[in-house]
C-alpha cells in the first residue's frame, strides 16, 4: 500500500454505501458482511477506506465495539464533554454525557474502552489537579471514580483478559521521569484504587494488553516497550526493564495505541504518521503520513480496517475519523 495515497483521502458525507449483489463487483473498497440472498435483498457492506469522515468535535480516544459494530469516541470540546458514537451512517450522537466540570476546568478526555463489567471507561487528564477516570455504565448516568489521586495526568486505559484495567499517567513539573503504569482496581461503589506496575517512564501515552503481553508507548522517549503482565504484577518494573519493541523520537509524539490478537501494534502521533508495528520483530510499517496530528486509534479486526482520530487542520475546523484498510 502506498502511504502517499492517504495524503488527499476521499471525504465522505451522507449514508453508508449499500448495494445489491449485482453491483458488488464494482465496490472494490468495500467488504461484504452478509451473503447475497434473493433477488430483492440488499447487500450490506462496510466501508474499508481509505475514507475521511469530518466531524465537528475535538477528538481523542476511539474504541470499536465488535459486538454492536459501533465506534465510540471521546469529544474534548468544552461545550460537549461526552462519549459519542458513530454507527456507520455519518451520524454522530452523544451516547454518554459525562459529569460536568467545575468552572475553569477543561474536559480533556483520553482513551475510551469497555471493561469486563460492561461499562465504558475513559480517562480525564486533569492538568495536575482534577485527573480521574470516568465510568459510563450501561444503565444510569456516568460518574467519576473516587479515591484516585487528582494530580495524576491520565491518558491511556485498557482492559486485561482477567477483568482488570490498566492505566497510564504522569506528573508534570518534576525533575525526572514521573510516568507510571498502574493497575486500576474497582472497589465498592464508585471507589477505585491504583497499584503501580511500571515506574520511571517519561509520558506513557499508549497502552495495549494482549494476553500476558503489556505494551507501552512512551511519548517522552519515543520508545515502545513490552512487559510480562504477570511479572510486573508480582514485582513492579522500571522503564529500563522493558523489552524495546521499536524506537521513534520524542518529536514523533506517539499517542494512544491499540493492538490486534496477533500482537500487531497500531498507533499514530503528533507528527501525523500512522504506524503498524510487529511487536515480535519490531518491523514497522507506515500506513499513512502527512496527516494532522493523530490521537486515538481503533481496530475493527473482523473487517480488516483501522480507525484513526485526526486533529483539525486549522483552529476551529473539523476533526476527522479516517478509515484505513488493513490487507
Amino acid at each position: 500500500m502506498n502511504p502517499n495515497s492517504f495524503l488527499s483521502p476521499t471525504t465522505r458525507g451522507g449514508a453508508w454505501m449499500r448495494t445489491a449483489c449485482a453491483a458488488l463487483a464494482t465496490s472494490m473498497a468495500l467488504l461484504a458482511l452478509t451473503a447475497c440472498g434473493g433477488s430483492d435483498e440488499e447487500e450490506v457492506v462496510v466501508d474499508r477506506g481509505p475514507t475521511t469522515i469530518e466531524v465537528q468535535a475535538k477528538l481523542n480516544g476511539l474504541y470499536w465495539d465488535p459486538t454492536a459494530s459501533r465506534l465510540y469516541l471521546t469529544d474534548d470540546e468544552a461545550s460537549v464533554n461526552a462519549i459519542k458514537t458513530w454507527d456507520g451512517d455519518d451520524k454522530f450522537s452523544v451516547a454518554y454525557q459525562l459529569p460536568a466540570m467545575e468552572e475553569g476546568q477543561r474536559t480533556t478526555l483520553g482513551q475510551v474502552t469497555r471493561a469486563a463489567d460492561g461499562n465504558l471507561y475513559t480517562t480525564r487528564f486533569g492538568f495536575g489537579s482534577y485527573g480521574t477516570v470516568v465510568a459510563a455504565p450501561k444503565a444510569g448516568k456516568p460518574y467519576n471514580l473516587t479515591g484516585l489521586a487528582g494530580d495524576r495526568r491520565r491518558i491511556a486505559i485498557t482492559p486485561t483478559a482477567d477483568g482488570k484495567l490498566i492505566d497510564g499517567w504522569f506528573r508534570g513539573g518534576g525533575s525526572g521521569p514521573s510516568g507510571i503504569i498502574s493497575q486500576l482496581t474497582l472497589d465498592a461503589g464508585a471507589t477505585a484504587s491504583e497499584q503501580d506496575l511500571i515506574t520511571g517512564l517519561s509520558k506513557p501515552a499508549g497502552i495495549a494488553v494482549v494476553g500476558d503481553d503489556l505494551f507501552v508507548s512512551d511519548q517522552g522517549t519515543g520508545k515502545v516497550l513490552a512487559y510480562s503482565l504477570a511479572a510486573v504484577r508480582a514485582t513492579p518494573a522500571t522503564a529500563e526493564d522493558g523489552r524495546v519493541v521499536a524506537e521513534f523520537t520524542s518529536s514523533d509524539s506517539l499517542d494512544l495505541m491499540t493492538a490486534g490478537a496477533d500482537r500487531t501494534l497500531y498507533f499514530g502521533g503528533g507528527n501525523g504518521t500512522l504506524y503498524a508495528v510487529n511487536s515480535a520483530t519490531g518491523a514497522t510499517k507506515t500506513l499513512a503520513t502527512g496527516w494532522p496530528g493523530i490521537r486515538g486509534v481503533a481496530l475493527d479486526a473482523a473487517n480488516k480496517r483501522l480507525f484513526a482520530a485526526v486533529a483539525a487542520e486549522t483552529s476551529g475546523g473539523p476533526s476527522s475519523i479516517r478509515i484505513v484498510p488493513l490487507d
